[in-house]
């Protein structure tokens, strides 16, 4: 600070002491809310279960199930593919605060599935905007061995009629 100001900052301190005006040195707002902690804003896979029952038990019958056993909380269950559940618990459920492939786009989709999963679909599949979801599900599989959506043979001719 210059000298001339620290002057006139210790003129105006004087100046206020002397008449008796009480203003508060440092400026006395409520408290902010801490930010949640990280692990604050995972809530775990048996909550999740709590209202979305079907869902788990198509998970827990898969190989994403093995999730459960991550020490972090970001890979671990349900919320290792789909993001903290706190808010979207707190929100009674509000779908908008949590994270949902169904309006994702796909580049979006196929990294978030590719943070845990070493894969490529291939350029032809990428140009044709499929994901990994266009063939796999962690809920609606019907073959759990490779979450496919429908039996192999099917899937391919859905799109490649040779």
């Amino acid at each position: 600070m210059h000298v001339s100001a620290m002057v006139r900052a210790s003129v105006f301190v004087c100046v206020v002491l002397l008449s008796g005006v009480r203003v508060p040195l440092v400026a006395q707002e409520a408290e902010p809310k801490p930010a949640p902690s990280d692990s604050e804003k995972y809530v775990g896979a048996d909550v999740c279960q709590g209202c979305h029952d079907d869902a788990y038990q198509s998970f827990a019958k898969s190989a994403h199930a093995a999730t459960l056993k991550s020490a972090a909380a970001q890979t671990r269950g349900c919320e290792g593919c789909h993001g903290p559940g706190a808010a979207h618990v707190e929100a009674g459920g509000d779908p908008e605060k949590i994270w949902r492939y169904s309006n994702a786009k796909p580049d979006v989709i196929n990294d978030r599935c590719t943070r845990c999963h070493e894969t490529s679909l291939g350029e032809g599949h990428i140009k044709a905007h499929l994901t990994c979801l266009t063939c796999h599900s962690a809920h609606h599989a019907h073959q759990h061995e490779a979450l496919l959506v429908k039996p192999v043979n099917q899937l391919c001719r859905g799109c490649h009629h040779h």
